[in-house]
Formats: structure tokens, C-alpha cells, sequence
């Protein structure tokens, strides 16, 4: 074995010292197909990756579009080997698509699996990045987030010491790995503490029963509409071995919280965080989730401070400039010290004059008996404004117009409705903003 003071970043030698201290505990597990690597496989794989890639001395940042599992983490860690940064893409991108926006982002190099091929030439300086996040892009453009290793070690100690996560613990890890939820709940404890990741290329809901039953995962982070189809489904498994599930990307609507407790006894413990800042708040009492009231206290370590409504963070995580970041959410403190989110800054309606908040309404249509999800934008025709919305829902649009008018008056309700049995989701499992427009003729 190689020393440890090696050529590598940061979280490359934590992760030697997590091969050092874990060496017989299978690490990563395959749970399609049972096959499960240990530290030094994993290693092996990375290094595999290193030598067959070329890195050059000078910093650079290569973007992939991979599936969860060994070819994932292999190319990951050859980057932080070569001190380079990492771009993961979410695997729902073709290679075409993904060659196009990892180049747009400032990625220098491109690898397809098997080889490394240049992008064209970046003006940014990737020296000291570990892993570059890449916001959702479901309401607009996709941007970069570039981290420090200092950042994601910062971000995950918040979320174990808030989590209480320990080294016997076994992550169930279908959430995308380079997403800020999945790097932080799922990478960072495989490679500081040698928590094992179960995980698939691909699943299917009832798939999730039998793997958390097989592997005996403890831990299973996730969002909304996966509860929800859980909760749903009418097989036989318990997810008896799970002490934690955790639930972020979008609100988790109540009604998903309480049914899922009913059918298998576990609570949800919601989680808000976001890519600029990583994990803000939880829920430790995994109360909140069924009363459908707040996203928790933040996190220890972080600080949430509300200027004029909005949320700002102070953290270690925070990768921008200042530790500090201003978030588009907007929120109020309970009784409790809980963080309440109350809607998103963002473009109002004119409606004849007068100035709407699509986030009002989205607040309240969520409220509603029936509602999983919703979502308001703001459209315009022939020069004027108008507010439409799109409801996750089994009732009827007049149904929901009829419910909501008790609320608000006429002027503040949508003029432009769909409802759906449910929403598209975005390979991260946030709703898919876009489409919903799309739908609406936004």
C-alpha cells in the first residue's frame, strides 16, 4: 500500500485513513446485484482511473454523467487525488447534453467511463475546488457552486452531529451522490467514517423494502415523492431494520408524513438545506414532518438568521464569499425555535394593478385537504401578467378553485390551473418547474 502522504487532496487522504481503519467492512454494496467492494477495491478502482486519465499537474475540473455505485466513486476520488475538481452531472443527462453543460459550467475535461477527453478552455481557476455543485436548473439556468474540501468536511459535521449518524450505521443511497443532499448525507460519511452505502444504478419502489431488509440499511435519506410511493405500496416489507428516515428537496406535504408513519411506524425527520450552504436545519423529533409545521432547528454549527423575512446562513459549509449566504427562502421562527418556511422571493403578478406573491398562494394551496404538492408561477399574454397553478392532487380543478377561494379573494386566485395525480420530477426528485410551465403554457 502506498504511504499516506501521497500526491491528493484533502478528502483523498481521509479517505486512505478511512481504508486504514475500515479494511474488512464492505463499504459499498451493489443491492441490484449483491455485490459489495471493500475499502481497498475502491481504492484500486480510483487509482485504475488516475493512472488511465493523465491528470496534469495544473488544476483542472472534469464533469462526468454517471449512475450511483463503484464507476461513480472511482472517478470521484482520481479527482481528488489529482487535486482537481470534481462536476458531477445527474445521470439523467445524455453525454451530448451533459458534454454541453459541464462545458458551459467551466469544466476543462470530460470523462465518458473509459477515458478523459478535453472540453474547451476554461478561464476559471479550479485550484483548491474539490467538487463543484451544480444547482437543479429546474426554474432557470444551472449554475456553479464551486466547494472546498474544508466546506463538504464542515457540512458533513454538522449533519452527523445533528443526525447523530454513527459508524454502524449503513446508508440506503439512492438519492444522486453528486447533489448537495447526496454529497453530504451519503459521500462525505463513506469517506470520512467508512458509513457503507447501499446503492443502485437503478430501482424500483418496492425494491426499497427488500434492500432495506436484505442489507439491513439503517438510514434512508430521501424525498418526498419516494414517502409517498411508499407509502402507498402494498407489499409485505417492514422497513423494520430503519431508525432514521429523512426527508429534503422539496416540503414534504403532511398528509405523505402521516401515512407513511401509519403504514410503517417510522417517523420522517424533515432536512432543508441547499447547494450554497448545505445542511441549514432537521427535525430530530421527526415531529414536525407529521404536523406539518417547520423544517426543524438548524443544524449545530449553523447559524439562520432572518433579514427582513429571508433566510440568511453562516456556516463553514457555505461556499461563498463571507461564510454567509442570502437565500431566496423565506421563513418565520415558532415557539419552539423551529424554522417555518413561509414561500420564495421571486417575480410578482401585476393583476390589474396590484402586486401578488405566487409564493402566497402556493402556501396556501399546499394547505388544502388532498394537496401533495404545488406550484405557482407567473405568466404573461398580450402584455399583461397572470398567476397560474399546478396542484398534486386526486381532486377536481373546480374543486380546488372552490377550497381556495375561502382563503383569498377573487383577484389573488389563479387563472390558469392544471391538477395532476402527480408531479414530474427532476432526477433529484424535486418537482420539474419547467414542465409544469410548460403544461400551464407559461
Amino acid at each position: 500500500m502506498e504511504k499516506l502522504k501521497e500526491r491528493g487532496g484533502e478528502l483523498w487522504r481521509r479517505w486512505r485513513q478511512t481504508e486504514v481503519a475500515r479494511p474488512r467492512v464492505g463499504l459499498l454494496v451493489d443491492a441490484a446485484v449483491g455485490c459489495e467492494h471493500r475499502a481497498a477495491e475502491i481504492t484500486t478502482a480510483a487509482e485504475t482511473v488516475f493512472r488511465r486519465s493523465n491528470f496534469g499537474r495544473a488544476a483542472g475540473c472534469v464533469a462526468w454523467v454517471l449512475p450511483n455505485g463503484l464507476d461513480w466513486l472511482a472517478i470521484f476520488l482520481a479527482a481528488q487525488k489529482a487535486n482537481w475538481a470534481a462536476l458531477p452531472l445527474d445521470p439523467g443527462f445524455d453525454a451530448r447534453h451533459g458534454r454541453e453543460l459541464a462545458a458551459q459550467l467551466g469544466a476543462t475535461h470530460w470523462w465518458d467511463g473509459q477515458a478523459l477527453s478535453p472540453l474547451r478552455r476554461s478561464l476559471r481557476r479550479w485550484r483548491g475546488v474539490a467538487i463543484v455543485k451544480v444547482t437543479s436548473g429546474s426554474s432557470g439556468q444551472a449554475s456553479a457552486i464551486p466547494c472546498q474540501a474544508r466546506h463538504l468536511l464542515a457540512d458533513y459535521q454538522h449533519i452527523r452531529a445533528g443526525m447523530g449518524l454513527q459508524r454502524r450505521d449503513k446508508n440506503l443511497g439512492l438519492i444522486p451522490w453528486g447533489h448537495s443532499y447526496g454529497l453530504g448525507n451519503l459521500v462525505l460519511p463513506l469517506l470520512v467514517d467508512g458509513i457503507p452505502i447501499i446503492t443502485a444504478a437503478a430501482y424500483t419502489i418496492p425494491q426499497i423494502g427488500e434492500w432495506v431488509e436484505r442489507y439491513r440499511a439503517t438510514v434512508f435519506p430521501s424525498v418526498p415523492a419516494v414517502f409517498k410511493l411508499l407509502a402507498e405500496t402494498t407489499d409485505g416489507n417492514s422497513l423494520g431494520n430503519l431508525r432514521l428516515a429523512i426527508s429534503a428537496g422539496t416540503p414534504l406535504p403532511v398528509e405523505v408524513a402521516q401515512a407513511f408513519q401509519h403504514r410503517f411506524g417510522i417517523k420522517i425527520h424533515n432536512f432543508y438545506g441547499s447547494s450554497e450552504t448545505g445542511g441549514i436545519c432537521y427535525d430530530q423529533t421527526g415531529l414536525a414532518a407529521s404536523a406539518g409545521q417547520s423544517v426543524g432547528r438548524p443544524l449545530p454549527g449553523v447559524r439562520v438568521i432572518l433579514r427582513h423575512g429571508r433566510v440568511q446562513v453562516r456556516s463553514g459549509a457555505v461556499a461563498t464569499k463571507g461564510g454567509r449566504h442570502l437565500l431566496p427562502d423565506c421563513g418565520r421562527w415558532n415557539e419552539e425555535g423551529e424554522l417555518i418556511l413561509t414561500g420564495r422571493i421571486g417575480r410578482l403578478a401585476n393583476l390589474a394593478g396590484r402586486k401578488v406573491a405566487p409564493a402566497e398562494t402556493e402556501t396556501f394551496l399546499r394547505a388544502l385537504p388532498g394537496v401533495t404538492d404545488a406550484w405557482c408561477g407567473v405568466g404573461a399574454r398580450a402584455g399583461r401578467d397572470f398567476l397560474a397553478a399546478a396542484v398534486e392532487t386526486k381532486s377536481s380543478v373546480r374543486e380546488l378553485k372552490q377550497a381556495l377561494a375561502v382563503h383569498l379573494p377573487a383577484w389573488k386566485l389563479p387563472r390558469v390551473w392544471i391538477a395532476l395525480p402527480q408531479f414530474p420530477r427532476t432526477a433529484r426528485g424535486k418537482t420539474d418547474t419547467r414542465e409544469l410551465a410548460r403544461q400551464l403554457g407559461m
